[in-house]
């Protein structure tokens, strides 16, 4: 009887120990999410109301990229994105883009502004916002307007700290000049 309180009194020092172990958060990839592509948008306020067409962005599991339909030259195209990290911290938000290809500008609010450690851009080609700790989700929107016709590359990147750090979307988005308008 004495071996079995032994037993008993050793599994349960053994169930306390292992209680003690440090917990750690959960780990989770990053994620990018996006609004629809609104081509020339009208705004009301903040609010898009109109706009002349909106673009669909399909998936190719070949070389895990998304195609956006064609843009016409002149046509400024415009769509939200979120960057987040679930329960990590946001560390940086990258885009990627040419700048003989297309002009890309977002904005952003003054809240984000107070987030970013600081922003660096390198010849306009890449733009990298570093975030400071505390903040696990950042949304702005992003245009476009195509400079010239062929195929261009626009990539997004978020990176947290966790142990699935960095999650990148590659967009290809082919443009096209606008079909001339006849009358009949």
């Amino acid at each position: 009887m004495r071996k079995f309180y032994i037993l008993l009194v050793l599994v349960v020092v053994a169930g306390a120990m292992t209680s003690c172990l440090e917990y750690k958060e959960p780990q989770y990839s990053p994620q990018i999410y996006r609004s629809e592509f609104y081509v020339n948008p009208q705004f009301q306020g903040d609010t898009v109301v109109g706009a002349k067409d909106t673009l669909d962005l399909i998936y190719d599991a070949d070389d895990d990229s998304y195609e956006l339909d064609t843009v016409y030259l002149g046509d400024t195209v415009m769509f939200a994105s979120t960057f987040y990290t679930v329960t990590n911290n946001l560390v940086a938000v990258e885009m990627k883009w040419d700048t003989t290809e297309m002009d890309l500008w977002y904005l952003t609010t003054a809240d984000i502004d107070k987030a970013l450690l600081k922003t660096d851009t390198v010849g306009n080609l890449t733009c990298t916002m570093r975030f400071n700790p505390g903040y696990n989700r950042v949304t702005f929107p992003i245009y476009f307007t195509p400079k010239e016709r062929g195929g261009m590359k626009l990539k997004l990147s978020v990176e947290s700290d966790s142990d699935f750090p960095i999650h990148s979307v590659l967009m290809y988005i082919p443009a096209v000049e606008a079909p001339v308008e006849t009358e009949e």
